[in-house]
C-alpha cells in the first residue's frame, strides 16, 4: 500500500489562545511533517497560486468568503495511492476552500482517507462529515484533530494514533 500526506497550511500571524502571534511554520504543515516520518509516506503540499496574506485579520477577510481556490500544480493527481492523509486547519468548522478545490479534482474511489486538523477550538466542526460526502467512493476515517499550539509537541499523541488508523 503506497500512503500520501496531503495538506495545506498557513504561516505567518494567526489566532493562538485568542491574541494574535507570529508562527513560522504552519501548525498543519508540522503536524504533516510528524506523519510523514512515521509513515514514509509520500507528501504533497497544497499552495495557493495567490498567497494568502501574512496579517491574520487580511487573511480572515480573503478566506471568509472565497470559492474554489487555485493552488499550484493543479495536475497532481493521487491515483497511484492506497492511503491519503488529507490535513488543513479548520477554518470556520471545516476545511479551506483551497483544500475543497483540491479533493474537487481528484478521485477517491477505492481510497482510504485519514484526515488530520490543527485548530483553536472546535476540532473538526463539521468537517468530517463534508469529507464523506466530498470524497465519494472512499473510506473516510476518524480523524486526528490537535490544537495548532500543541503542534510542535503532539509526537506521542501522532504515534497513538496512527496505531489506530493503519
Amino acid at each position: 500500500m503506497k500512503s500520501l500526506v496531503v495538506y495545506f497550511s498557513r504561516a505567518g500571524e494567526n489566532s493562538v489562545n485568542g491574541k494574535i502571534e507570529v508562527i513560522e511554520k504552519g501548525y498543519t504543515e508540522i503536524v504533516a511533517e510528524k506523519i510523514a516520518a512515521n509513515t514514509g509516506a509520500d507528501v504533497f503540499k497544497i499552495e495557493p497560486v495567490e498567497p494568502y496574506p501574512y496579517n491574520y485579520a487580511e487573511c480572515v477577510r480573503r478566506a471568509k468568503d472565497e470559492g474554489f481556490v487555485d493552488y499550484k500544480n493543479m495536475d497532481f493527481k493521487i491515483d497511484e495511492y492506497d492511503t491519503v492523509f488529507i490535513g488543513f486547519p479548520n477554518w470556520w468548522r471545516s476545511y479551506p476552500r483551497i483544500v475543497a478545490t483540491f479533493i474537487k479534482n481528484q478521485n477517491f474511489i477505492g481510497k482510504t482517507v485519514i484526515p488530520f486538523c490543527t485548530n483553536e477550538e472546535g476540532e473538526f466542526g463539521y468537517a468530517l462529515s463534508e469529507l464523506q460526502t466530498s470524497c465519494k467512493g472512499a473510506v473516510v476515517k476518524t480523524g486526528l484533530a490537535v490544537r495548532g499550539y500543541d503542534a510542535a509537541t503532539c509526537d506521542e499523541a501522532v504515534k497513538d494514533w496512527l496505531k489506530k488508523e493503519m
